[in-house]
């Protein structure tokens, strides 16, 4: 994953603000992965998303619903779960890309199916010590390049 950048989050509030500042570079259709440890921060990262888009919505970890809408001003944001998802099948049986180009597509555990979707914006969260989060960003495939470059510019 080519043009990445790495920062440190020292408390919730901060994932939630880093994804308040670049919630608005997206746009439905664009997909985002998250991925990291149970606990990392991926949820609190969608909370703070979800707020920069005007959300009122309340966001929860969708492991045991699979998938949640969060409605914004002028789309849908779809908050995708595969923790509990064994086969790129069984995901796809469920008919959640029918709604990827209607909405903001975020995906926690979304490594587990490498092969899907083609391109997507990567979000990585590494527990440190002490409790702070090494949040790298990358992006799979050239459409997110652009946005990448805009969120180092505006995060770094």
């Amino acid at each position: 994953m080519a043009n990445g950048f790495q920062l440190i989050s020292t408390h919730e509030e901060c994932t939630k603000n880093t994804a308040r500042t670049i919630a608005s570079f997206f746009r439905p259709g664009d997909v985002v992965v998250l991925d990291g440890d149970l606990g990392a921060g991926k949820t609190h990262f969608v909370k703070g998303f979800a707020e920069g888009l005007h959300s009122t919505d309340t966001v929860t970890s969708p492991t045991f619903a699979i998938a949640n809408f969060y409605r914004t001003d002028a789309f849908s944001l779809l908050h995708i779960d595969l923790y509990r998802i064994e086969t790129i099948d069984e995901f796809n049986d469920l008919g959640l890309s029918d709604y990827f180009d209607s909405a903001i597509v975020l995906i926690e555990w979304g490594l587990k199916f490498p092969e899907y979707p083609d391109e997507y914006l990567l979000v990585s969260f590494e527990l440190k010590d002490g409790g702070d989060r090494l949040i790298s960003f990358g992006a799979k495939g050239g459409k997110y390049d652009l946005i990448l470059e805009r969120m180092r510019n505006e995060l770094c």
